[in-house]
Formats: C-alpha cells, sequence, structure tokens
C-alpha cells in the first residue's frame, strides 16, 4: 500500500531536523518496510551519524529501504554496505518456525529460495535518487560465506538488519558486535514476526552480551522490529 506524504516539512514532526530532498518520494515507495517502522529507523540512524563508522544493510531485497539510507546520509562521508545473498532466503533451521504465512505457502520450509532480487535493481534504485556508486559497497552471498571476507566495514555506526531467519541474523548481530561503535545501534526486523527466528537470535544475543545493549521494542502499532543500542 502506498504512502502519502506530501510538502517538504517533518512528517507529523517525527523526524530530527529539516526534512532532506527526496525522502517523502522514497518514504512513499518503500516495500516491505511500514511508514511507521521507517519513522524509527530514521530517528535512530540520525542519532548515530555523529558517531564513527559506515551504515549497514543486511537483506536489501528490491533496494527500496537502502535507497532511503542512502539518501539520509548523503551529506555524510559515510559509506553504505549492503549485504544480500541475491538468491533468496536460505534454508530455515529447525529454530526458524513459522508465525505468520506471509505468501500463504503453508510452511517455513518452502521460503527457501522466496525474496530474491537482482544486484540491477538495487543499483537503480540508488542511481535514481543519483547517490554516488564509489560510497556504495555491495557483499553479494550468504553472509555465512562472505562475512570473513578481506573488504569489509572496519566500525559501524548504524545496521538494519532483515535476514528474516534465525542463522543469517545471529552472525550479522555477532560481527556488528565486534564493530558496531559504542552509542550505535541496530534495528532488527521481523521481531516476533514471520519467523520465530529473528526474535530467537535477538534474545540470544543479548544473553550472551549482557548489559552490552539497550534493548527497545516500538509502540506495538509501530510494527515488528526491534532496536538494539550499544551501551558498553
Amino acid at each position: 500500500m502506498a504512502h502519502t506524504m506530501e510538502g517538504n516539512e517533518n512528517y507529523l514532526g517525527l523526524f530530527p531536523g529539516p526534512m532532506p530532498e527526496g525522502r517523502s518520494e522514497l518514504l512513499a515507495k518503500l516495500l516491505g518496510t511500514q511508514l511507521s517502522e521507517a519513522v524509527y529507523i530514521i530517528n535512530y540512524l540520525h542519532q548515530c551519524l555523529k558517531l564513527p563508522g559506515d551504515v549497514c544493510e543486511f537483506g536489501i531485497a528490491q533496494g527500496a529501504t537502502s535507497a532511503l539510507l542512502a539518501n539520509e546520509i548523503r551529506d555524510t562521508d559515510k559509506l553504505l554496505w549492503l549485504f544480500d545473498s541475491f538468491e533468496g532466503l536460505p534454508k530455515p533451521t529447525e529454530k526458524d518456525a513459522l508465525i505468520h504465512d506471509i505468501f500463504g505457502l503453508g510452511t517455513i520450509e518452502k521460503y527457501q529460495g522466496t525474496m530474491a532480487y537482482g544486484v540491477n535493481e538495487v543499483m537503480e534504485r540508488l542511481g535514481a535518487i543519483s547517490y554516488p556508486p564509489s560510497r556504495v559497497k555491495i557483499v553479494p552471498g550468504f553472509i555465512e560465506n562472505t562475512i570473513s571476507g578481506a573488504e569489509l566495514p572496519a566500525r559501524v555506526c548504524f545496521a538494519y538488519v532483515d535476514f528474516d531467519f534465525y542463522e543469517p541474523i545471529l552472525i550479522a548481530l555477532d560481527y556488528l558486535h565486534e564493530h558496531l561503535c559504542k552509542g550505535g545501534c541496530v534495528v532488527v526486523d521481523d521481531y516476533g514476526f514471520f519467523s520465530s527466528g529473528a526474535g530467537t537470535a535477538v534474545d540470544e544475543f543479548l544473553t550472551t552480551h549482557p548489559s552490552q545493549y539497550d534493548f527497545v521494542l516500538p509502540d506495538k502499532s509501530a510494527g515488528h522490529f526491534a532496536i538494539l543500542s550499544k551501551i558498553a
């Protein structure tokens, strides 16, 4: 469903600072990310822009949220790192119980390979907003194979994790723990939605790192996601 946003003012006063050019159009073109969740993403992103480190998205699909993130960091010197298999969802594990059958497939196993989109579609969205290609780092492949690569961000100030399933989410969180700056934030999508794996991965991660993260859930009307802020 399209979101209608008009003018060049802060939407309902919820966004920080003056609205950058193109934000309203990109919010209207979001796919899979609710407008209410985008409010949280933008606010937490802007809280982190003063920190050292780049911005990451894990699980980018068609790149609509990638374009939104890119537009928000346009006036900084930060790089945008985009991680995706480009082969769709991986094989689920026993920790991925189906909570909401969003495509009506019947079982979680049938979701393997769904949501596959190409690199070109993502780059076209970034090109449409004239975002400099030199500031985009795409890391293609399943996360377990790419996270030990030679070229990865040394420091991260903000990350959006939308990997859907337990194993890739936990791998991303473990990586971010080593590279996220103090005060940096991670928004994890689908906490308590679609697959139980997202919630399980976040809960296990927090248990492994007690007292090191502030954990926030949004108002129930805003959607299903969690925010982790590194405090130690």
